[in-house]
């Protein structure tokens, strides 16, 4: 039973990860394979630059003059002509230095391998806490980079120190990325002390975090208690007891993955959710949202699932979107409760 939960809890991650990089790309960079981000970084494949943003082309490119490379490749060009998100697109400053990771491969399914060498603009990659791979230069970043450079440097308890530490930042970028390396990386969460588990606990329930981020910890933790502690039902109840109902963007910067993982864990683990932290969900105009809240409170609140139908349709000033799903819902909860019980033998 724990063994099939853990895969759901994985292929949840990933289908998480895959939508909010499909949304952010497109077609435009590198999709690494679900694999700690620090060693997708330091690949045979990859390349790990240093450099200054010298061209924004609004095409999806950003030109960097190289500066450092990392590690001992000879093959990194003078300027680095990268395909980029539109995300990092948008955030990208000119005369700004960045460290820039992306492969000498891309996608390409006419190969017989499924890969080729890019035929323009390199390839930036973007994986679970590289989404992309852009980050702005920091002393904090270049000492991770520095530690991790090694097999046996990712596996030091020096850079689980750093790793750490960047949740005492406001670096959105670089807590992703330690996220993801703990989320992916089960030799380095296995090492984890109490005070350690205190820290990720705290990003993992704090809405000041990046929502992305949150749900790598909080998908995590559900998946391993022993190793991140036992606070995921916690995290699950405190994204859907406050988290704003009213709807987001598509876009990857919106918490709505991380509703919808809260969602999903509550019902596929079994997590008790409050019956009002579930009814608020009812008045999003978002049809996802009251397919997950109906559907929770249905399984957990049979007999108080028509009158929060009621009260909801009683207001005037609910979004007619919940108005028309819930009315439906209606209909069918007062058609079951109204069938006659099939007689047992």
């Amino acid at each position: 039973m724990h063994n099939r939960q853990s895969s759901r809890a994985i292929a949840r991650l990933f289908k998480f990860l895959a939508i909010t990089t499909i949304l952010a790309l497109g077609t435009s960079a590198w999709a690494g394979p679900a694999v700690p981000p620090l060693e997708l970084l330091f690949a045979p494949e990859s390349r790990l630059v240093m450099g200054t943003l010298v061209e924004i082309n609004p095409a999806g490119r950003l030109v960097f003059k190289r500066e450092k490379v990392f590690g001992t490749h000879k093959d990194v060009p003078e300027l680095v002509d990268a395909a980029v998100t539109s995300n990092a697109l948008e955030d990208a400053r000119l005369q700004k230095r960045y460290i820039v990771g992306y492969t000498t491969f891309q996608n390409d399914r006419q190969y017989p391998a499924g890969i080729t060498p890019p035929r323009k603009a390199t390839n930036v990659i973007s994986s679970s806490g590289l989404d992309p791979a852009v980050f702005r230069d920091s002393p904090e970043l270049r000492r991770i980079l520095d530690r991790a450079a090694s097999e046996r440097g990712r596996e030091s308890r020096a850079l689980r120190r750093l790793l750490l530490q960047t949740f005492a930042t406001d670096d959105a970028a670089l807590q992703r990325l330690a996220a993801a390396q703990f989320a992916l990386d089960a030799s380095m969460s296995g090492k984890l002390d109490a005070a350690d588990r205190a820290i990720l606990q705290r990003a993992a329930l704090s809405d000041k975090t990046n929502p992305t981020t949150r749900s790598l910890l909080i998908t995590a933790a559900a998946d391993r208690p022993d190793d991140f502690g036992p606070w995921a039902a916690e995290a699950i109840n405190k994204v859907l007891e406050i988290t704003p109902v009213d709807g987001y963007p598509s876009e990857t910067r919106g918490p709505a993955g991380l509703v919808l993982l809260a969602f999903d864990e509550a019902s596929d683990r079994g997590v008790h959710v409050p019956f009002a932290s579930l009814t608020r969900w009812l008045r999003s105009p978002q049809r996802l949202y009251l397919e997950r809240a109906s559907g929770l409170i249905e399984s957990m609140y049979r007999g108080r699932a028509k009158a929060a139908y009621e009260e909801v349709l009683g207001d005037a000033g609910a979004d007619p979107a919940a108005r028309q799903f819930l009315e439906a819902r209606l209909h069918d909860t007062e058609r079951f409760n109204a069938a006659p019980e099939t007689p047992s033998n």
